[in-house]
């Protein structure tokens, strides 16, 4: 397993020549049955990040900007979070947030692009690269085995299991009960969720990023939609999609698969978790960080992705988003989505 080194003294000089994750532009793309809100910034080849929960686009706030000094980053909402809309369905397969995916890559007219993905953002990038294989030039994954590939064993009760174990994840198959226990206490389930799994503890969070978030999923069906991946019926569907491809042929795009050193960074985990899925994987343990590798670690995660991406033998060109602004790009209006635009104009 190879182990990357980032000096201390370039640390000083990716912090100072970034810009604020707050200040990047809006953009919103109307699917099917889904209202996609993204944040763009930068300017190289596109690279799309894909969150996970119980957060949101926010969790690229200090990533994204070190990454968009040479690409072009873009970093939706998944359906259900964030400042995207809620499916009428209930569908939280990462077969449904691939094409999600898709469309938005589909309406930046980008035809291939690189790819990193966090937590349950991990199932949907890899979901998207098994529909879409030419979509994905390269692929980087961190902290989250697949379901059918070591999910539904990180989420079952063991015999090392305390507070400190991932006991939410077999909480969370069932989202009424899971709901009906949490609504109200939002913030607290956060600020447990983001200590329990992190190398710094409290301080793994600002108190801001935390009360962000607590609004995001105190919204009307908020709540019940960050649970929704994690359903036993999500879970089983994503396992049936992994399986199925992934046991009769793994991509053969490049991998680079990490974990926090409190977290998956065990080298034996890191295999069972990514060795499945490409037959070009690298392997990576993420310093001073836990789960949370956007929050506690963000320089050094930045970089090696970017290094990862660098080493990109063939040449992905560059996309300019400049046009997007002060441009009317929905054809839906209030509708929100094709299938209300449809229903609506009847």
């Amino acid at each position: 397993m190879r182990f990357f080194s980032l000096a201390l003294a370039s640390l000083a000089s990716i912090a100072t020549a970034t810009s604020s994750f707050d200040t990047w532009a809006h953009g919103r793309v109307a699917l099917e049955d889904v209202s996609i809100h993204f944040r763009y910034a930068g300017s190289g080849p596109p690279l799309l990040l894909v969150h996970g929960n119980p957060q949101h686009s926010l969790t690229w706030q200090f990533i994204g900007p070190i990454l968009a000094q040479n690409y072009t980053v873009i970093a939706p909402d998944n359906r259900g979070a964030g400042d995207s809309s809620i499916p009428p369905d209930g569908n939280y397969t990462a077969a449904a947030s691939a094409d999600d995916l898709k469309g938005v890559l589909d309406f930046l007219n980008i035809t291939s692009a690189y790819v990193f993905a966090h937590d349950k953002g991990v199932g949907m990038a890899t979901a998207l690269a098994i529909k879409h294989p030419k979509l994905v030039k390269r692929l980087a994954l961190a902290e989250y085995p697949l379901p059918g590939f070591g999910y539904e064993q990180a989420s079952n009760p063991a015999p090392y299991w305390d507070l400190y174990q991932n006991w939410q994840l077999a909480f969370f198959q069932v989202p009424d009960l899971a709901e009906f226990l949490m609504s109200g206490k939002e913030k607290q389930f956060l600020e447990w969720y983001f200590f329990h799994s992190s190398y710094s503890g409290v301080e793994a969070f600002s108190e801001e990023t935390v009360n962000r978030y607590t609004t995001s999923i105190s919204k009307p069906g908020f709540l019940r939609a960050m649970l929704g991946p994690f359903s036993s019926s999500t879970v089983y569907q994503d396992a049936n999609l992994f399986k199925a491809s992934l046991n009769q042929s793994k991509l053969s795009v490049p991998l680079l698969g990490m974990g926090g050193e409190a977290s998956l960074g065990l080298e034996a985990a890191l295999r069972q978790a990514f060795d499945p899925v490409s037959s070009k994987v690298e392997l990576d343990i993420i310093p001073k960080a836990g789960h949370w590798i956007a929050d506690e670690n963000p320089q050094w995660t930045a970089r090696r992705v970017a290094q990862f991406f660098e080493n990109d033998n063939s040449t992905l060109s560059k996309v300019d988003l400049s046009s997007l602004k002060d441009r009317v790009t929905l054809n839906v209006g209030f509708y929100g989505t094709y299938k209300n635009f449809r229903l609506g104009s009847q």
